[in-house]
C-alpha cells in the first residue's frame, strides 16, 4: 500500500539543485527555492486530488483499489493459514504441537490487529497535508502526546512516534526460543514412556525456551506494565500552517537487491521546519514509480503554488477537479452497471472475479479511511477557517529571489538548457548564497 508517512526527524538540510549518497540512498534537493524544473506538471499517483474546499491535497492513502484489493489478499491468505493451523490440529494432534498454533496466532494475528488498528487511527487523527496559494502555506497535523509509545519487532511508525524494531539478536533468540519450547512440549506427548534423561530433557527444553521466547516479548510486557500505571491523557492536536518556500523537497533514490532481484525505489519527500523545534522536520514521504514522476508531479505543485492564488483552474492541477472520486463504493457500482450494460454476457464472470478478489471491500477500505474516517478531524473549526479564501489584498507574494530564479531559469529553459544541466545549477547555488 502506498502511504505517507509523517513524523518528526532529524534531517540535514540540503541546497536546491545539490545531490547527495547517504547510506545508499541518493537524495537530490528539489527545494528549498522551489523553481521549475521544466517538467510536464502532471500526477500518475492517486494520493493527490482536490479537496471541498477547492485547495490541492496530499492524501495519506493512495486511493487505488487494486493496491487494497492486494492487502486484503494477504490478509485473506494469512489468516488462512492461521485457521488451516488450528484445523489440522483439531483433526489431528492438536496437544503436540499446540504451541505452533498458539504462538502463530499471537504473533500473525496479533500483527494483522495492530496494523489496521493503526491504519484507522491515523485516518482518524490526521488530515490530509493542504495546500493554500493565496496563503502559499501547506497546513500539516500532528498529535502531540506524551504516551507510552509501542514496542515494535521490526519498527512501526504510528501517531505516537516511531519504534524501532529489535535486533536480529533479540528476534533470533525468540525463533530459537520458540522451537526449543516446541520440541520440548511435544516429548511429553511421545507415544512411548520417557525415560528420566529425556523427561529431564523435555524439562530443559521447555524452560530454556521460555527463557529465550521472553526476551523479545520483554519490551511487551513492559509496555502493557506501564500503561496500566500511567493516567490516560488527552492527545493535543497541532494544525501547523508551513511557508511553501520554508519547506525543503527530496527525491530519494534507491537501488537494492533483494531475494527478486534488483529493486529500484523513489519517494518524493517534503521536510517541514517545526515551530519551536530547530533541529527537527516534519517529513512527509511519498513513493514515486521513478525520477520523472517525481519531478513531474513536485512541477504540479510548485505550478498550482506559484499560479493557483486566482484558482486552480489557472494551474496545471485543474485537471484534477473533473477526476470522480472512483475509489468509493458507489463508484463500484456503478462500474457494475456499466459492465452489465455493456457486456451482459461476460458480466457473471466479470462480477465473481470481483468478488472472488475482494474489489467491493477495497472500496469499502477506501472509503472509510478517506472519506468517513477524517471527516471529524477536516470540519474541526481550525481547518475549516485556514481553508477559506482570502481577500487580494491579503494574498501572500512570492519572494523577489524566488521570482528572480524563476526568471533566469526559465531563460535557459528557452535556450535548450535542461534541469540537471550546469547552468541551471549555478543559477540555484547564486540564490542558496543569497539566501
Amino acid at each position: 500500500m502506498s502511504e505517507l508517512t509523517a513524523q518528526a526527524e532529524t534531517i540535514a538540510m540540503m541546497s536546491c539543485g545539490q545531490v547527495v549518497k547517504d547510506n545508499d540512498i541518493e537524495r537530490l534537493a528539489l527545494a528549498p527555492l522551489p523553481v521549475t524544473n521544466n517538467r510536464q506538471p502532471i500526477a500518475v499517483t492517486k494520493s493527490i486530488s482536490v479537496n471541498q474546499h477547492g485547495l490541492l491535497e496530499l492524501r495519506s492513502v493512495n486511493a487505488a483499489p487494486g493496491l487494497i484489493q492486494m492487502l486484503l489478499l494477504i490478509l485473506l491468505l494469512a489468516l488462512g493459514f492461521i485457521a488451516s493451523f488450528w484445523i489440522f490440529g483439531l483433526m489431528y494432534f492438536l496437544l503436540p504441537i499446540l504451541p505452533v498454533p498458539v504462538l502463530f496466532t499471537l504473533f500473525v494475528g496479533g500483527g494483522i490487529y495492530l496494523q489496521f488498528k493503526d491504519s484507522a487511527d491515523s485516518a482518524r487523527k490526521n488530515i490530509p497535508v493542504i495546500f493554500h496559494p493565496q496563503k502559499r502555506e501547506l497546513l500539516i497535523s500532528r498529535v502531540k502526546s506524551a504516551g507510552l509509545i509501542r514496542p515494535s519487532f521490526f519498527g512501526n511508525m504510528t501517531s505516537k512516534g516511531y519504534s524501532e524494531g529489535m535486533s536480529d539478536l533479540t528476534l533470533l533468540s525468540g525463533f530459537a526460543g520458540f522451537a526449543l519450547f516446541s520440541a520440548g512440549w511435544g516429548l511429553f506427548f511421545a507415544e512411548r514412556g520417557l525415560s528420566t534423561a529425556w523427561l529431564i530433557t523435555g524439562i530443559i527444553f521447555l524452560l530454556g525456551g521460555a527463557l529465550l521466547i521472553y526476551i523479545p516479548l520483554k519490551p511487551w510486557f513492559t509496555y502493557f506494565r506501564q500503561l496500566r500505571k500511567q493516567p490516560r491523557q488527552t492527545e493535543q492536536q497541532q494544525f501547523i500552517g508551513v511557508p511553501w518556500e520554508q519547506v525543503a523537497v527530496e527525491l530519494h533514490h534507491l537501488s537494492a537487491v533483494s531475494y527478486i532481484g534488483l529493486r529500484t525505489m523513489y519517494t518524493l519527500n517534503f521536510m517541514c521546519p517545526l515551530p519551536g523545534e530547530t533541529n527537527k522536520k516534519y517529513l512527509i514521504s511519498l513513493p514515486v514509480y521513478s525520477k520523472e514522476e517525481g519531478l513531474s508531479l513536485f512541477e504540479l505543485i510548485r505550478d498550482y503554488m506559484e499560479h493557483g492564488a486566482q484558482g486552480i483552474d489557472q494551474t496545471a492541477a485543474a485537471k484534477l477537479q473533473t477526476e470522480t472520486a472512483d475509489y468509493t463504493r458507489a463508484a463500484y457500482r456503478q462500474k457494475m452497471q456499466e459492465m452489465r450494460r455493456k457486456n451482459p454476457l461476460f458480466y457473471p464472470l466479470w462480477r465473481l472475479w470481483n468478488i472472488v478478489t475482494l474489489r467491493y471491500w477495497a472500496h469499502w477500505y477506501l472509503e472509510r479511511d478517506l472519506d468517513v474516517l477524517p471527516s471529524q478531524m477536516m470540519n474541526r473549526e481550525e481547518v475549516v477557517n485556514w481553508c477559506q479564501p482570502l481577500p487580494e489584498s491579503e494574498w501572500q507574494p512570492m519572494s523577489d529571489e524566488l521570482q528572480e530564479a524563476n526568471q533566469r531559469v526559465r531563460a535557459l529553459y528557452a535556450a535548450g538548457y535542461q534541469w540537471e544541466s550546469e547552468e541551471v545549477r549555478s543559477v540555484l547555488q547564486d540564490y542558496v548564497r543569497v539566501l
